[in-house]
């Protein structure tokens, strides 16, 4: 659990919480001064407004649901992804000649090895960006790894006549790297802060509107009150700790295991 990421999706679920609470005790007292003002029973037309409202906040839930859902699923394709190209150049390197073959191998499994380190500890959280990053030391270490592969495999290349050796071991490295590339991209890959804003807004409207709408009875529900709050902020939060399986509580971790059992198999 990263505790800056813990502590920014706590203190926005609890921010919300607290909100709802509050808009709904205004929008309850708002009610009741409006009915006692025009000696009605009920406001007209709220009913209607409020099923518009609370029918967009429900379909803007689902849909962020389905979008972290669909992300955190992502995830884990890309992580088998990226070890299966990565076992396949390492397979591929066995139609090297021996000395050259040994060091590329080598080289190969400690790159695994610095890959599955990168996502087991060098993850952090930018609170400022929203976004998760890569600690430099880490990148650093695989930058460095990947330069090596890559031109000790063309320098092998250069010292062959086997030219069909090249174009058997030199894609599958390629797409070893690209396959990299595509799951660090998808650290950066969420929904446009606009979204989780309208998001939080709506929930606060709802909320509002929803206090209205008790201000026809003759007292407030708080068990009423606080079940709808916390309903809304633990969706709220769900969603959030979905977008970032490495540091929150919902995680891929536990499907590394497919990546290690490769790493210790080469």
């Amino acid at each position: 659990m990263h505790l800056a990421f813990l502590f920014f999706s706590v203190l926005a679920a609890a921010a919300f919480f607290a909100g709802s609470l509050v808009l709904t005790s205004m929008g309850y007292h708002y009610g009741k001064r409006y009915l006692n003002e025009n000696g009605q029973t009920s406001v007209a037309g709220l009913g209607s407004i409020e099923a518009a409202i609370f029918a967009l906040a429900g379909l803007l839930i689902a849909f962020s649901f389905s979008g972290a859902l669909e992300r955190f699923d992502e995830h884990r394709k890309l992580m088998t992804a990226e070890g299966n190209a990565i076992s396949t150049a390492y397979d591929r390197l066995d139609m090297m000649e021996n000395d050259r073959k040994l060091a590329l191998k080598s080289k190969v499994k400690e790159y695994f090895g610095a890959r599955i380190d990168l996502y087991h500890e060098g993850i952090d959280y930018s609170l400022w960006e929203g976004v998760e990053v890569e600690i430099p030391s880490y990148t650093a270490r695989i930058d460095k790894l990947r330069t090596e592969i890559w031109n000790d495999a063309i320098a092998a290349c250069e010292a062959t006549d086997l030219k069909l050796i090249c174009a058997m071991t030199l894609p599958p490295l390629g797409e070893m790297f690209a396959a990299a590339r595509s799951r660090d991209g998808a650290n950066r890959r969420h929904p446009p802060h606009a979204i989780y804003i309208t998001l939080f807004a709506f929930g606060l409207g709802s909320s509002f509107l929803a206090g209205v709408a008790m201000g026809a009875g003759k007292s407030k529900s708080w068990v009423h009150v606080v079940i709808f709050a916390l309903a809304l902020g633990l969706a709220l939060y769900i969603i959030t700790d979905i977008e970032f399986p490495r540091l929150g509580f919902v995680r891929v971790d536990q499907f590394d295991r497919v990546l290690v059992r490769m790493y210790e198999g080469m």
